[in-house]
């Protein structure tokens, strides 16, 4: 669940609806995207701030947080494991930019 007022991401036990813990993220966070295979979570806002995570059970970890203007979309293809962000606004055009996500050591 992520707020928009408190600029931080909840991670909520769904069996008993409990909050686990908060992450800190950009400013008006926005989209949430999950690749399962990697698991690992892409959490877009409004400022341009992207903030990655990985998961590890029921807690998160900060992998890092890169700033791309007008990034408050985002989306994983599960397959590929590539990123996808569509900007509506780069020097007057519509962009996509497409990621590729650094691996985890073993």
């Amino acid at each position: 669940m992520a707020g928009e007022e408190n600029n931080r991401i909840a991670v909520i036990d769904l069996n008993d609806m409990h909050v686990l813990a908060t992450y800190p993220v950009g400013k008006d966070p926005d989209v949430l995207a999950f690749d399962t295979g990697l698991k690992r979570l892409y959490v877009s806002a409004e400022s341009g701030n992207v903030t990655v995570f990985q998961e590890n059970g029921k807690s998160l970890t900060t992998v890092g947080t890169l700033s791309m203007p007008h990034a408050h979309t985002v989306s994983v293809d599960p397959e590929t494991h590539l990123v996808y962000f569509p900007l509506q606004n780069i020097d007057g055009h519509p962009v996509l930019r497409i990621m590729k996500p650094r691996t985890l050591p073993n």
